[in-house]
């Protein structure tokens, strides 16, 4: 199948974009951006996928903002979702300086309702944002759906296997559909914008609209608590610009924060046996139970007395553990805070893990960035080790 191209100007900084190429669960397209060219497929053997402007236009945006290139789209678009995402265009901006409106042509504007289909959707990766929002609207939500490419990489297999086996359990479970979706979108999104804190909204914005067609509502799980919201790529300012008279996008679970969300998981059997939060590709672990993510989330699960009862964490967490971790950035230094203020709640306020969480949060930011930098180093230097032994 032939993925139709998408061609820039370079002297006018105009993109001409065309609709990708479908065949029902797959779609293709040909995207050149900033001087690179991007093969780009979205797939899924579930249902059938949509590759119109919206999903165009949703998945080019970040791309056209950081490259000052105006956008040309060969298809039709809805006048709500065009307004929609000059909004979100402005409002990127405001935040990023590396990003500015571009303009936005289509060959028609037409707004184009559909019939209810009833389905109700959720993004889901088995983490504390996305089993609080599942368990949330559990009467609600009739599709969970997993984006292989993002969280999980592509040739990652044994991992994928994995999320694979989770989604079946779940479905199995509670009767919804688990659905999987495949893209090596995110190269798109990441060479324009950092991945977490621009380009994921972006993305998952733009795997919502591939199935517009399918589902009347979808949610996509907060990342922070109402009262911890900061520029961030997926904000409850900026999901909801991907919706239109055809889908509703909605960002959920702001109310909460994570230790909130975590209690609320802690009481449920089913988040217990498949919680997931850990991406560090380590063969044959679900969940590493040493990474930054893993020991935020077993510090939670300690505090509220169910960590022993998780069947995806180690049963115990290591102070030594926490002590190695750095706070490279704000977001991470607020989970920090929130499981200090748990520890203190539950009185282990002088318990050796919550002098480790203490210990990292007081580290100065200059010994930090020398910690980064010296494994950085080691792990270019293990990795050239490796290439050399792999050639003897």
């Amino acid at each position: 199948m032939s993925a139709r191209a998408v061609q820039m100007t370079e002297l006018q900084r105009v993109a001409v974009l065309a609709p990708g190429s479908s065949s029902g669960n797959r779609v293709d397209y040909l995207v050149e951006l900033g001087g690179r060219r991007y093969p780009v497929y979205f797939s899924t053997a579930a249902v059938s996928l949509c590759g119109d402007g919206e999903a165009l236009l949703a998945m080019t945006a970040l791309g056209a903002m950081a490259s000052g290139t105006d956008l040309q789209l060969l298809a039709t678009l809805s006048p709500q979702f065009l307004d929609n995402q000059r909004q979100l265009m402005q409002t990127f901006a405001s935040w990023f300086p590396r990003y500015r409106p571009v303009a936005i042509a289509a060959q028609q504007l037409v707004s184009q309702p559909k019939l209810a289909t009833g389905r109700v959707g959720s993004f889901f990766t088995g983490g504390v944002d996305s089993f609080y929002t599942f368990l949330k609207h559990r009467d609600e939500i009739t599709d969970l759906i997993f984006v292989h490419g993002y969280d999980v990489e592509l040739d990652d297999l044994p991992r994928r296997r994995a999320i694979s086996q989770m989604g079946r359990a779940i479905a199995q479970a509670t009767g919804v559909r688990f659905i999987e979706m495949e893209t090596n979108a995110i190269r798109l999104f990441k060479d324009f914008g950092r991945w977490g804190l621009q380009g994921h909204g972006y993305g998952l914005g733009s795997a919502a609209r591939h199935l517009a067609d399918y589902v009347d509502r979808i949610y996509i799980p907060s990342s922070f608590a109402e009262a911890d919201l900061m520029p961030w790529a997926s904000h409850p300012q900026t999901d909801p610009l991907f919706s239109d008279e055809r889908l509703q996008v909605i960002h959920d679970g702001c109310e909460a924060g994570r230790i909130d969300k975590v209690a609320a998981l802690a009481v449920d059997p089913l988040a217990l046996a498949h919680l997931r939060v850990c991406w560090e590709r380590v063969e044959g672990s679900y969940n590493c139970g040493r990474c930054e993510k893993c020991l935020r989330t077993m510090t939670s699960l300690e505090a509220l007395g169910v960590l022993r009862h998780s069947a995806t964490f180690p049963r115990q967490v290591a102070p030594e553990r926490v002590r190695e971790l750095v706070m490279y950035d704000d977001s991470l230094a607020k989970f920090a805070r929130e499981n200090m203020r748990l520890l203190a709640a539950k009185g282990l306020a002088d318990s050796d893990l919550a002098r480790a969480w203490q210990h990292v949060l007081e580290r100065p930011a200059w010994r930090n960035r020398l910690i980064m930098r010296g494994r950085k180093l080691r792990g270019k230097w293990r990795r050239a080790m490796k290439k050399i032994r792999s050639t003897r």
